[in-house]
């Protein structure tokens, strides 16, 4: 499976231009993103650009840093030449010897695309979109004429939702709102022997891994539709599963339809729940005055969402997620917008 993923990475690589000189995986992908995350951030909050999309294009454009532009000029946007007063290096690309800039450093190729984007009027389309949207920034990039291959707008936006590289987005906003501190630019070095990477979680559906609980951790109620105690968590009323319950039995018991019963608790037709596993039993909140959570290793974003009783549509929709996304240990997650 993970050779076929790697094939699969090569294929669409080789579809962007002198990027196809240099062979990169998905490893490479992924040591690109932990190395200049800092700075496509520190980029989001000078020029409104959102990191996402200047990391998926750096990655792109640069073959993760590995194609000869990116090694000899440390260019990782594939910017040419245009009214560029400073080095430049001779590339075949469209033609033979085309001019492209050449940089002291990649921070420097980082500010430069980004003056790039902000001070030419073609691009100012871009600045009108909501910074959170990378969907509609990489769609207005393609038709304002940043590439000319038809499908670079959704080359970039899978490769964001693949690698949830949009937890960049995240990060910028909540430093921007206070909830994280800024931290330094600089990109980070490359380990000479990495570790190995951190073993992605399940993507964000019902899994093993779910929120079990005792009575005495939260406040119990009283309910005149069951017999069954009913808690409270998150100002959400929930039942905790006894051994060999079905959402069909619990629906049955609590007087609510089983399919809304599966609704609440974000489940699809063919999943039980597990002894001691919280059950929802009218829809969660919207939000959750933690808001922010640390993932955690093993868990994903149902597991989230019934840990703070938060209903799942909006933690996607507060994280740019959806059903597909991965989540790895150590993101932030928000819980309240």
């Amino acid at each position: 499976m993970n050779c076929m993923k790697r094939t699969i990475c090569l294929l669409e690589c080789l579809m962007f231009g002198f990027a196809a000189f240099a062979q990169y995986n998905e490893q490479d992908i992924r040591d690109y993103i932990e190395q200049y995350s800092e700075v496509a951030i520190q980029k989001m909050h000078e020029y409104k650009i959102p990191a996402s999309i200047t990391v998926a294009q750096g990655i792109f454009e640069s073959a993760c840093g590995k194609s000869r532009l990116a090694v000899m000029g440390n260019n990782h946007f594939g910017i040419k030449c245009h009214e560029w007063a400073g080095d430049t290096i001779l590339i075949d690309d469209d033609e033979l010897q085309e001019c492209f800039r050449k940089y002291p450093s990649v921070a420097e190729s980082y500010t430069d695309h980004s003056l790039f984007l902000t001070n030419r009027k073609r691009y100012a389309n871009l600045f009108q979109l909501d910074i959170m949207d990378y969907r509609s920034w990489a769609r207005t990039l393609k038709q304002d004429g940043y590439a000319t291959n038809p499908q670079y707008a959704d080359r970039l936006i899978s490769l964001i939702e693949r690698f949830n590289i949009a937890r960049l987005d995240t990060i910028y906003y909540q430093q921007a709102n206070g909830i994280l501190p800024v931290t330094a630019s600089e990109p980070k070095p490359v380990a000479q022997n990495p570790k190995p990477a951190v073993k992605p979680s399940e993507p964000a559906k019902h899994s093993k891994k779910v929120f079990t609980a005792i009575g005495s951790e939260f406040p119990s109620d009283e309910s005149p539709f069951t017999y069954r105690k009913v808690f409270k968590n998150n100002n959400t009323y929930f039942v905790i599963a006894e051994k060999g319950d079905t959402y069909e039995k619990i629906a049955q018991d609590i007087l609510v339809m089983s399919d809304n019963l599966r609704k609440f608790n974000d489940v699809g037709p063919n999943d039980e729940p597990v002894e001691n596993e919280i059950v929802y039993v009218e829809a969660k909140a919207r939000g959750n005055a933690m808001r922010v959570h640390t993932v955690q290793p093993g868990e994903t974003l149902r597991y989230i969402s019934q840990r703070y009783g938060v209903q799942l549509r909006y933690i996607f929709k507060y994280n740019m997620l959806d059903e597909n996304s991965v989540i790895y240990p150590g993101d932030q997650i928000l819980l309240k917008r």
